[in-house]
């Protein structure tokens, strides 16, 4: 192993319908930046026994046995989580080795995926999510419960899987001037995020086209400075449709934005725009606070 040791690109897998998207997806943006990966597997307790109890009604004799009984029953869940999780992480790593991938790490840790990613930031350099997770199984809409939560907890990006994996080919980077919008342009132009393989689209989305070409030569100026080539498009209307869209029209693959720029209270009473995205594309995201 060399001495200096690039950011890990870590998946958060679940067993979930989408984690083998996850596992793919992971191993393309592994090989491509040539970056190590680590597959993650959190166990989070949610016991609830299927005894009714009426703790109002319990002697201490009763309340005692009550205590042995949700032990016992929590050690047995805890067993079988962990050996389920033990055969995610471990069928991920062999998938990865047989891609030809050696730099692998495959974990698990109890706790929520907020509190782990928090904890592991500092060795990342890209996270990859499904839009649902195991608590959405079946699910054809909707996204993870822990996932916006997930992406606030940390400033590193994070890319959404949101299907089957299919070889990117062209990603849409779409600019509308916030700070966050700003972070993000610096780093998809110094290719944080395979530019090499992908064909690039800039877009920009204002209520009037004067207004979205002048962030669109913002943008341009940027891309040119490093020397990548890009396709732009400004474009005037409702920035949701006219994102989606041009995604759909133009066969886009990834969509690169920055992400949640406003708070929780803000996005509470508004809607978040980043949340809007998610649900309404079908394309991957790559999102950047």
């Amino acid at each position: 192993m060399t001495a200096v040791r690039k950011g890990l690109i870590l998946a958060g897998i679940d067993g979930s319908d989408l984690s083998t998207s996850v596992i793919d997806y992971t191993i393309w943006i592994s090989k491509q930046s040539q970056s190590p990966l680590k597959f993650l597997h959190t166990i989070e307790h949610s016991h609830q026994s299927d005894v009714p109890h009426h703790e109002g009604n319990l002697t201490p004799n009763m309340k005692e046995h009550l205590l042995e009984e949700l032990s016992g029953e929590e050690r047995l869940e805890s067993k079988q989580l962990i050996a389920d999780g033990k055969t995610i992480i471990n069928n991920a790593r062999d998938k990865a080795e047989q891609a030809g991938l050696t730099d692998i790490i495959a974990k698990q840790r109890h706790g929520t995926l907020p509190e782990a990613l928090v904890d592991l930031e500092s060795e990342l350099s890209m996270v990859v999510l499904g839009s649902k997770g195991e608590d959405h199984k079946g699910d054809k809409q909707g996204l993870g419960a822990q996932l916006e939560e997930a992406i606030r907890a940390i400033h590193t990006p994070v890319f959404i899987v949101k299907g089957e994996f299919s070889e990117p080919k062209k990603m849409m980077f779409a600019y509308n001037g916030s700070p966050t919008s700003k972070t993000a342009l610096q780093l998809v132009a110094q290719g944080h995020f395979c530019n090499h393989a992908l064909e690039l689209h800039v877009v920009s989305v204002k209520s009037t086209l004067d207004d979205a070409q002048a962030l669109i030569d913002e943008a341009s100026a940027v891309f040119e400075k490093a020397n990548v080539t890009v396709t732009t498009a400004a474009l005037a209307g409702e920035a949701v449709d006219e994102l989606t869209a041009y995604q759909q029209k133009n066969d886009i693959d990834v969509t690169a934005m920055g992400a949640f720029s406003h708070g929780k209270v803000h996005g509470f009473f508004f809607g978040s725009f980043t949340t809007r995205m998610l649900l309404e594309s079908n394309a991957n995201f790559l999102l950047i606070r």
